[in-house]
């Protein structure tokens, strides 16, 4: 996740909903926030971005087309180390040397959730909900067959073996 910070933690919340309504992976917290730190400077007339040294302002008033458009444009290119892979959470692809998969949603989800909670693990009943918020019943065997899936894709296309363990309802990915 990215974490969000500000000198505005009301204007902050606003966005904070903005960024969540279309699955950027943003937290106000910096337990889980391995993708690093986004800055929201506000003033009576613009916002400025923060990340990585870089800064992009935006004018305001200002539509939120324009707004996701600067923000994407500052963390598209943001990747972090899976193992030997690159990994970039905001174009959803998993990298080796110039070989690019592009991932399903699903996987992407459990890779986000797995970088993010890789040191305590997570219950598996949290990543369902986190992967199909609208589903009524939890079904594990669901999510067990995505991991399945995802280990197999990982394996057939970088030779990569995603490990991971779970025990009374807790999974734990052990990522190097």
């Amino acid at each position: 996740m990215f974490q969000i910070k500000s000198n505005n933690f009301f204007l902050l919340n606003k966005y904070y909903y903005l960024l969540k309504q279309k699955n950027f992976p943003v937290s106000l917290v910096d337990k889980n926030s391995q993708f690093g730190l986004i800055y929201f400077n506000f003033t009576s007339d613009a916002l400025t971005l923060e990340y990585n040294n870089i800064r992009q302002k935006i004018i305001l008033p200002s539509s939120v087309n324009n707004f996701f458009q600067i923000f994407f444009q500052l963390v598209q290119d943001s990747n972090l180390s899976f193992g030997e892979l690159i990994y970039n959470p905001i174009k959803e692809t998993l990298s080796k040397d110039i070989f690019i998969l592009k991932l399903r949603n699903t996987h992407n989800l459990i890779i986000r959730n797995a970088l993010s909670y890789n040191k305590g693990g997570m219950n598996k009943s949290d990543l369902y909900k986190e992967i199909w918020p609208n589903d009524v019943d939890i079904q594990i065997n669901k999510l067990d067959t995505h991991l399945t899936n995802l280990k197999n894709l990982l394996l057939e296309s970088f030779n990569y073996e995603l490990i991971f363990k779970s025990n009374q309802g807790k999974i734990i990915f052990l990522i190097d």
